[in-house]
């Protein structure tokens, strides 16, 4: 007997390990520069200056330009689950693929991931090779003012060479979210009396009363 509880746990155990957290977004990727199309990609017409985005970590890579839209207000309280960012990343190399991670973070709670990206490629400081996201936020963000942040990793060796966030600039902070759950619709019930149905539904009501004032009398 003993035999047989120790294979039953060695068979069960590995389909428990194996089960996934749900998504806390379901995103599609936008990429503007297909590789075979680097060679002839146009520079930009100026480069980085003392206007440039300010971030936290640079490492021969750095945000140019980054652009945030909120959609789907369900439930019109002011707070989003439809969020699309695009941003375009400049690079000291001739090119270098990288990846990254998009994340939503807000006051007194862990910083929640809700996009980890393909691999994609910067090319020098062209203006053509931005990547854009567009996620719907599912589970695990109550309605709030949230941070957004997004790191820049090499794909060959996992370093992060860049990151940003709503502490580093406004336009990334307090942005007005909530996920799918919370953002329902409101139901409103309308109860409505039309012509003699409900006349006759208030007599019904004064008869019963009535009835009941007579067997309390008696």
């Amino acid at each position: 007997m003993r035999k047989f509880w120790l294979v039953s746990l060695f068979v069960v155990t590995p389909f428990l390990t194996l089960a996934a957290p749900a998504e806390v977004a379901s995103t599609k990727e936008s990429f503007a520069l297909p590789s075979e199309l680097a060679a002839t990609a146009k520079p930009k017409a100026t480069l980085r200056s003392s206007g440039a985005l300010i971030q936290s970590v640079e490492n021969n890579v750095w945000f140019d330009t980054i652009d945030i839209s909120f959609d789907s207000d369900l439930n019109n309280n002011g707070f989003y689950h439809g969020l699309y960012v695009r941003f375009d990343a400049d690079t000291n190399y001739t090119s270098v693929p990288v990846y990254a991670h998009f994340a939503l973070k807000r006051t007194g709670a862990p910083e929640v991931i809700i996009h980890t990206s393909s691999v994609f490629t910067l090319y020098g400081t062209s203006a053509d090779d931005w990547f854009a996201i567009e996620s719907e936020l599912l589970h695990s963000l109550p309605p709030a003012y949230y941070d957004l942040v997004i790191r820049i990793y090499d794909a060959d060796y996992n370093d992060l060479l860049a990151e940003i966030s709503g502490f580093d600039e406004p336009a990334l902070s307090e942005l007005p979210l909530e996920d799918y759950s919370y953002d329902r619709p409101q139901v409103v019930i309308i109860e409505e009396d039309s012509g003699s149905l409900g006349w006759l539904s208030v007599l019904a009501l004064f008869a019963v009363a009535v009835a009941r004032r007579k067997f309390k009398v008696v």
